[in-house]
């Protein structure tokens, strides 16, 4: 009677083995194909990220060499630039290219750093002009003043005793500089600012020289009227 039961007890293990043995694969089958399925889309979403890295890359690569402003440029002035090479995409049209020469003079102002618009050139030189020679004192006027600066000339009267008043005048609003010769000192220390002004307020600007002390201040870019 032990020997049977024992035989039977013998007999439901090798089953219940069994049945365990037709469970455990198909559970690993489950787990293997959910693991493949997120291998696979890890591999598309990689390969989708290539493909919008490399069409981002391929835009940036339409690049086109322009002219950019060394220094703050004023209206009449001649531009100095140096070439830099950006993507404009569609509006590279609207900008001078670096393989075209810097002809003529600035109908606007361009600030430095700024691309240079292909229609800010073709500056209309002003008619009867006449270049006055000023002496001023390097401390009344910007510094680091060169030709094409846009300036207000203001004189201070000087009374006949060689004071100074307090009420200085306004003599020319916004006229350009056409040259600075800052190595011709004058007796008081006074360099030679060389302004472009029209015929008809010569006279005007040379009384004030002649009456007083003569002071040159700086017109912004911002402040400056298109040509």
């Amino acid at each position: 009677m032990t020997s049977m039961l024992g035989e039977h007890m013998a007999l439901l293990t090798k089953q219940h083995q069994g049945q365990l043995a037709a469970q455990v694969p198909a559970q690993r089958m489950r787990v293997m194909r959910w693991r493949d399925l997120r291998l696979w889309a890890g591999l598309v979403i990689i390969l989708f990220a290539m493909f919008i890295g490399a069409f981002l890359l391929s835009r940036g690569e339409e690049t086109t060499t322009v002219w950019r402003a060394s220094s703050d440029l004023s209206v009449g002035a001649i531009p100095v630039a140096t070439p830099v090479t950006v993507s404009l995409g569609a509006a590279q049209d609207q900008y001078l290219l670096a393989s075209e020469p810097l002809t003529g003079q600035l109908r606007w102002p361009v600030a430095a750093g700024d691309l240079i618009p292909r229609g800010a050139l073709g500056f209309s030189p002003m008619v009867n002009a006449r270049m006055v020679t000023l002496p001023v004192d390097p401390l009344h006027a910007p510094v680091n003043m060169a030709a094409g600066a846009v300036v207000d000339i203001w004189s201070t009267p000087a009374d006949v005793a060689g004071g100074v008043t307090a009420h200085p005048v306004l003599v020319l609003p916004s006229v350009t500089v056409a040259e600075v010769a800052a190595d011709t000192v004058g007796v008081g220390g006074e360099i030679a600012v060389v302004v472009e002004i029209p015929e008809a307020v010569a006279d005007q600007l040379v009384g004030a020289a002649r009456s007083g002390l003569i002071d040159l201040v700086a017109v912004p870019i911002a402040s400056q009227q298109v040509s």
